[in-house]
Order: C-alpha cells, then structure tokens, then sequence
C-alpha cells in the first residue's frame, strides 16, 4: 500500500502521537506550523502518519524543511512517495525549493522527483521543482 500525502490541519489524538514518534519528541514547532500560513504535510500509511514535512510560506513560494520519516519505516521510499504524492495530489500552484546544503545525500531524491538546481544561490545549495 502507498504512502499518501495529505495536509494535517486538524491532527487527531493519534497524530500527535505519530508526529512525535516521527521527529522524536522535537515537535515544539508544530502547532505553530499548524495555526499559521504554514502547510504540515503528512505521510500517511494504514492510518498512521509515517513521515512528514513542512511547506513554509515565503509568498512567491514554498520552503520545503523538517523533512522526517519514522525511524522504522526508514529505507522503505517513504519519503519518495510522501513528496511524490505531495507534488501530484495536493495541488501545489507556487514553486517548492528545499536548501539541501547541509544534505547532499538527498540530491538525487529530489532530482528523481524534478526538482533543479536554482542556481542564483551560489553560496547555498538550493533545489526548485515547478507546478
């Protein structure tokens, strides 16, 4: 079964849980992100929120960050399906970029996914995907 992207602007009691459980107990943030013009996406698998990240809103577009999968649902392309489906399904009309400066690693994910090089960051290492 596929990992389904959704937007989580009204988590239930269970994910709270989950989100906790994803970016182990760091969760400090969220509520903010909820109550604001922030977007907190979830990755959602047999009912429970498996992954998520946060879309930030910078007007001209969104700030992909705080991209996290469940420790023990990692290496199983969690993330790859929860952007995937997030690109596809939610209906993102504004550019996306993610800063992967201090995560190369992540290079080729988001490249697979269409993401480009914006190269008008020269000192940062900034990927674009476009709608």
């Amino acid at each position: 079964m596929p990992v389904i992207a959704e937007i989580v602007s009204k988590p239930s009691d269970q994910d709270l849980i989950d989100l906790e459980k994803t970016y182990e107990g760091q969760t400090q943030w969220l509520q903010n992100a909820i109550a604001g013009s922030d977007l907190v996406i979830g990755g959602r698998f047999n009912d429970r929120l498996v992954a998520a990240c946060v879309l930030t809103d910078e007007g001209d577009h969104w700030q992909l960050e705080k991209l996290q999968v469940r420790a023990i649902t990692r290496r199983r392309g969690v993330a790859r399906q929860t952007l995937n489906s997030m690109l596809k399904k939610l209906a993102i009309t504004r550019p996306v970029q993610v800063d992967l400066t201090d995560n190369s690693e992540l290079t080729a994910l988001f490249t697979e996914l269409g993401f480009s090089r914006n190269t008008a960051h020269q000192d940062k290492t900034i990927y674009q995907w476009q709608p």
